[in-house]
């Protein structure tokens, strides 16, 4: 059977915290083994990625990524923060980027929300009026 990344993530995720401490290197032996007997070991990555999202979901951090055109002071991503801790009912860990393409604004995606207040969008919504 083939498991995913995620499956190997979670499942790794649930085995270390069910567990004593005194089983983590039996545990991690038995993933190594399991991944080279089903040839995912390339997925290494991925599993880990998995893994930390599994830990910050039984933890009830949800992670968004904040784009904006230029570096936000800390006053505004302090700000973002709250807001989106309230609209997502979640403690929200931030990854901020730069993408000066958007002109202004903001583009927050978390998890498979997106709210798109940039004004390249609003310039984009605009132009698709004029021409209809």
């Amino acid at each position: 059977m083939r498991y995913s990344a995620k499956n190997y993530g979670t499942a790794l995720y649930m085995a270390i915290t069910e567990s004593s401490p005194g089983d983590l290197d039996k545990i991690l032996a038995n993933m190594a083994e399991i991944l080279k007997q089903n040839g995912d070991l390339g997925l290494l990555d991925q599993i880990e990625t998995a893994f930390l999202e599994a830990e910050r979901s039984a933890k009830g951090i949800k992670q968004a990524t904040v784009t904006t055109a230029k570096s936000i002071t800390r006053e505004t991503e302090a700000t973002v923060v709250d807001s989106l801790n309230a609209y997502l009912k979640a403690r929200v860990e931030l990854r901020k980027q730069v993408d000066e393409r958007l002109v202004g604004g903001i583009v927050i995606r978390a998890g498979d929300e997106l709210l798109d207040a940039s004004v390249k969008k609003n310039l984009e919504l605009l132009k698709n009026e004029l021409t209809k």
